[in-house]
This record gives structure tokens, C-alpha cells and sequence, in this order.
């Protein structure tokens, strides 16, 4: 991983760089960084089983539709391999192996201890520290929710790219800043500074612009084959309004009535397949 010094940006390298609390926005690029960079081993802890108790059925169906998205009907009996990259609880196979039943998944995350027992014998688990050295190739590598923990995301992806056999793909969906980010930076600083402390955080290390998230790509090696914007809320609204410490039974009233009928606006997520030029 590289070392960033704190006055440039971790992507494009740039110094023009805009403070607001304990962010940073990139003038040129329009990534949106935890700041300062943290020096962290691992990630803050995460309660995997209370997540997806939360989550639920919105999390199944985000496996089913990146699944769908990303890989191709005629698949169905073919023996290939995938990597559920970042894959915390291992949760992933069980619904890609019920689409593609004769998919080798394997798995690797900065926490081996994170995948559940319940799901160990559905994921071939690489662990972290003998992942750069491992030798297995994949026909496609999923970043369901990771590219916006990574620390060095360029890094990452040039990794990921010699992980690839010849045709294959990496799958990322990740976090875009939408229409919110700056219509209350203009018109009510003190709600942005709310947004900016729900969306950005140790967990949450990057929230990509259009331009930042191609540039990456680029950087890497590899290419935009598919790209896509989609409205996603992963939690329920009154989860991200507890996070900006706004948890108020008439706000999360207000919000709900009104975020829903909006979240068709939003367009929140990258879903990208990516391949090698």
C-alpha cells in the first residue's frame, strides 16, 4: 500500500484539496476522503450479525441483483471461479451459488475471522495475509461494498488485476456523492456537516464523484466495460439519521415520508464491470 502524504489526494495525487470537519474534498478529481488518512491495521469492528439483522431482505436482494448484473445466463453449469473480495460473513455465496450451483466462491477479507461459521462451507477462504502471494485465478472478483473501505484503491484494484484470468472481470457497486452533497453545502452548511458525519467515517473512506471513481479505474490498469448509476438505500433511513446524531421520532417521520418518493433521484451507486485494456 502506498503512503500518502496528508496535503494530496489519495487518487489523482492532487494538493487541491477542500477541508470541511474531518473531511476532504479533491477540486480536481471530486472524491470526498476521510481526513486526515487513518494508519489503521484493521477496519473498526463490525457486528456482522446484527448488520444483517438490520439489513435483511434488502441485503439479499443486493446479492441477487449484482449477481444478475454482473454475470452472464450461459454461466449457469460452467465450473468457473469467483472471489468475493472484502467478503466479511461469506453470506455472498450462498446467493451465488444458488444461481450458478457449480461456481467455485472463494473468499478473502482483512478480517479471517469475520466469515460465519454457518457459511464456511459454501466459500473457499484465502486469508488476507497469503492473499498477494496466492497463485488462483478468477473468472470474476466482486467488491460488493468494499471500494469505499479500501484504503488505496487504485493499489487494490492493480492487485485484483493480476488475479484475473484471461476474460475475466471485477464487479464493483460503491458510493457516489448525489444532488444532497451540494444542495446543502450551498443552502444550510450545518445539515451538510450532518451528511458529511453519517457518510464519511474510519468504515466509510471514500465517496466517489463520476470522475474520481473512472480515474481509479484507469490508474489500475483496467477499464470501464459497464457502468451504472442506481438509487440504494442499504438501511433503513432512520439508520443514517442516528449516525448524523439527528435521530428525532418527527425527523425520522419527516424524512421518511419525503426520502422515499425521492430516492429515485438519488442515483447513489456505481455498479461498474471492469476488464483489462
Amino acid at each position: 500500500m502506498r503512503k500518502f502524504s496528508n496535503n494530496v489526494c489519495k487518487v489523482c495525487l492532487s494538493k487541491e484539496l477542500e477541508f470541511v470537519e474531518h473531511t476532504a474534498k479533491c477540486s480536481f478529481c471530486g472524491v470526498l476522503l476521510y481526513y486526515p488518512y487513518p494508519d489503521q491495521d484493521k477496519p473498526p469492528e463490525v457486528n456482522y450479525y446484527e448488520w444483517y439483522s438490520l439489513s435483511f431482505e434488502k441485503n439479499i436482494n443486493n446479492f441477487r441483483d449484482i449477481t444478475l448484473y454482473s454475470t452472464e445466463k450461459s454461466l449457469v453449469n460452467k465450473p468457473i471461479k469467483v472471489l468475493d473480495y472484502g467478503g466479511a460473513s461469506g453470506q455472498f455465496a450462498l446467493i451465488f451459488k444458488s444461481l450458478f450451483p457449480k461456481a467455485d466462491v472463494y473468499i478473502v477479507d482483512i478480517v479471517d475471522e469475520n466469515l460465519f461459521d454457518e457459511y464456511k462451507s459454501i466459500n473457499k477462504q484465502i486469508k488476507f495475509s497469503e492473499f498477494k502471494e496466492d497463485e488462483t485465478k478468477f473468472d470474476i472478483i466482486f467488491l460488493n461494498d468494499v471500494y469505499e473501505h479500501v484504503e488505496d484503491p487504485v493499489a487494490l484494484l492493480k492487485n485484483l488485476y493480476s488475479k484475473l484470468t484471461t476474460g475475466g472481470k471485477i464487479f464493483i457497486d460503491t458510493p457516489r456523492q448525489f444532488w444532497i452533497y451540494p444542495f446543502f453545502k450551498l443552502i444550510l452548511k450545518p445539515i451538510y456537516n450532518k451528511i458529511l458525519k453519517g457518510t464519511v467515517s474510519k468504515s466509510h473512506l471514500q465517496i466517489w464523484s463520476k470522475k474520481s471513481f473512472n480515474m481509479s479505474v484507469a490508474l489500475s490498469g483496467l477499464k470501464i466495460k459497464k457502468v451504472d448509476y442506481f438509487s440504494e438505500l442499504t438501511m433503513d433511513t432512520s439508520v443514517y439519521l442516528r449516525q448524523m446524531n439527528l435521530d428525532y421520532t418527527i425527523l425520522r417521520l419527516f424524512v421518511k415520508f419525503f426520502a422515499y418518493p425521492l430516492i429515485y433521484t438519488f442515483k447513489n451507486k456505481i455498479y461498474a464491470i471492469l476488464e483489462k485494456n
